[in-house]
């Protein structure tokens, strides 16, 4: 995990804290706030100091953090030659407007929150995040709040959750968009187990718990395009979760989800056994290719521990003993 050196004035403090949980909630970050805070026997450039030893170190510029007198001598090796040495980031927020070198703007990364301290928090998080900020769009404040600053759930028009979905990738380690527009829990759940390159060859049940667990140790905002099932057996609770969840009001991408043996086999073939033994049972009840999906179900439920239903299907659409006796 990185960690972060917010270097702020005691009188400042309050920011600064909520900056350090802001950080930590978004990133894979640990602030160290408590150290970071300007002691009587120092200045800006002293914490500076100490806060090289972190993988980004942040001044936050204020009135009270201030310095009298900027020497160049003192405060250029720290925040440029030494911080270069040591592999440390260097960012400057700006809280209010106060004396400090021109240099600090144009040369380190720069962020003024005199105005709109939020939209500042969240450009940092993208820049520590991914080395640059983007854009944010004041009209989608709303989602921003509910799905970037922390994890959550919002439902919003297709139109929205598309602009949305690519302006704010940079807010996540990854951002998944899943077609669930007539689709079943188990076809949805594996498109997602798919994105997350997780093998998921067991029941929807385990599949469900399975990514929930993932989802959970991920910051990832997964878009669920229009379902018309729950899907709630995906998402992890609210007190162990670091995804945020899209929803769209009305279907943007819709997959169409075939029935064939060839799509089945292929399935089966990607470990995707939910939603394989979902379509052969589709097949079986259209008769179509009916030893050859009874066959491949035997083979799904066999693998799960479901003998009686293996042996059912056997027994039901095996060969006949006729047929069983030309094998010998």
């Amino acid at each position: 995990m990185l960690t972060v050196f917010p270097a702020h004035a005691p009188e400042d403090a309050r920011f600064a804290q909520e900056l350090s949980t802001f950080l930590e909630a978004g990133c894979d970050a640990v602030c160290q706030t408590a150290d970071a805070a300007i002691r009587p026997s120092q200045d800006l450039i002293d914490a500076a100091g100490e806060g090289l030893s972190a993988d980004v170190l942040i001044l936050l510029l204020s009135p009270k953090s201030t310095l009298p007198q900027w020497d160049r001598e003192r405060w250029e090796p720290v925040l440029f030659d030494e911080a270069t040495e040591l592999n440390t980031r260097v960012a400057v927020i700006l809280l209010a407007e106060c004396a400090f070198p021109g240099l600090l703007r144009r040369q380190l990364k720069f962020f003024d929150a005199t105005r709109d301290r939020m939209t500042a928090m969240r450009k940092l998080k993208r820049w520590i995040r991914q080395g640059q900020t983007g854009v944010i769009s004041p009209e989608m404040e709303t989602v921003y709040c509910a799905l970037a600053d922390r994890p959550g759930t919002c439902t919003v028009s297709g139109e929205m959750a598309t602009r949305f979905f690519a302006e704010a990738a940079g807010d996540f380690d990854a951002s998944f968009w899943i077609p669930a527009y007539r689709r079943t829990l188990a076809r949805i759940a594996g498109e997602l187990g798919s994105h997350l390159q997780m093998k998921l060859d067991g029941e929807a049940e385990d599949n469900c718990r399975r990514i929930r667990d993932m989802l959970c140790r991920k910051r990832c905002l997964v878009v669920l395009d229009a379902p018309e099932v729950s899907v709630e057996p995906l998402m992890p609770s609210a007190t162990h979760n670091r995804t945020s969840f899209l929803f769209t009001s009305e279907p943007v991408r819709v997959a169409e989800d075939t029935p064939t043996v060839a799509a089945a086999r292929s399935l089966v073939m990607a470990s995707r056994f939910a939603e394989a033994y979902e379509m052969l049972y589709q097949l079986l009840d259209s008769w179509e290719a009916m030893d050859t999906c009874a066959r491949d179900l035997v083979w799904i439920c066999e693998h799960w521990g479901r003998l009686e239903e293996a042996n059912k299907l056997r027994f039901h659409f095996g060969p006949s003993p006729t047929e069983q006796l030309h094998l010998f």
